[in-house]
């Protein structure tokens, strides 16, 4: 699987608009929700992507699986350009996006039939259907036999998000695209949802997410991009990206809580070697300074 950007820009506009716009090369005027992105998301991969609100981050993952298609430029799914309609419905089937607060589009009467949904419309059997369905509610640690039959609005919150991811594993997607997958979730199940998703991803799933939590972000992904005003502001490891806070906070963002606290005290002479820390390497790397002292 390649998931190809290349020189993607998008607007709101309407046709008409965009049409006279390009063909007066007055594009410049119009309103960009996305300018000119371009990266490939390559198979196995945990990708991050952060921004200020406003700077196009749900407008790049709708882009995923062409729920939206470019204004100019072109998305790719293993070369098959997504702007055709026969190759938009095959993406949709490999590429899940979760958007924030999924429970809301719960709808169903039981919970089964909620995490069916998917499968129903894929035209599966009866038989693959169920066997999908058991296996998505087990990924995602939701007991079949307990809740499987309940309404889905007789769960907790957390649970009802477990459901919702549920439907979507349940078309056993290649990609899963997350959008703020833990925004509004108390400690414990933000750390329980994390520990899923990581898991997720190690099983062969390539995740992709959205999140303002430079921390998880850090620790969870292999690259970072970083977006501004529709622009792509940058985009690698994460060691590349937080090595440069005082550019990211010019963009409204900061860095991971324990490389903040390493960039204060090398700002202040303590010998810390230049890389990313967590709260663990980050104590660590202390206790060696000290130790040396």
């Amino acid at each position: 699987m390649s998931l190809v950007f290349d020189q993607v820009s998008f607007t709101y506009a309407d046709a008409k608009q965009v049409k006279r716009a390009l063909k007066r090369h007055t594009e410049s005027n119009l309103p960009w929700a996305l300018q000119n992105i371009s990266f490939t998301l390559e198979p196995g991969e945990f990708f991050g992507i952060a921004g200020h609100t406003g700077s196009g981050k749900s407008t790049l993952i709708q882009h995923m699986n062409a729920l939206l298609h470019p204004t100019t430029g072109h998305v790719l799914l293993d070369g098959q350009d997504l702007s055709d309609k026969t190759n938009a419905r095959s993406a949709r089937s490999r590429i899940g996006v979760v958007f924030q607060y999924p429970e809301y589009q719960l709808f169903a009467a039981t919970v089964y039939d909620d995490v069916a949904f998917g499968c129903r419309n894929m035209g599966l059997t009866p038989e693959e259907t169920d066997i999908r369905v058991r296996k998505a509610m087990d990924a995602v640690q939701l007991d079949f036999e307990r809740v499987a039959q309940k309404s889905p609005f007789e769960l907790s919150g957390g649970q009802q998000r477990r459901v919702a991811f549920a439907g979507v594993l349940s078309m056993e997607p290649e990609v899963l695209v997350l959008d703020e997958p833990v925004a509004g979730l108390d400690p414990k199940a933000r750390a329980d949802f994390l520990g899923l998703i990581k898991d997720l991803h190690q099983s062969g799933i390539t995740v992709v997410m959205v999140s303002h939590n430079m921390d998880d972000l850090a620790s969870l992904c292999n690259r970072i991009l970083v977006l501004n005003e529709g622009k792509q502001f940058t985009l690698g490891v994460p060691e590349e990206v937080f090595a440069q806070p005082e550019a990211l906070r010019a963009v409204g963002l900061g860095v991971p809580g324990a490389q903040r606290l390493a960039n204060s005290l090398r700002a202040e002479g303590l010998q810390l070697p230049e890389k990313l820390y967590n709260e663990n390497s980050l104590a660590e790397a202390l206790a060696q300074v000290y130790h040396a002292r």
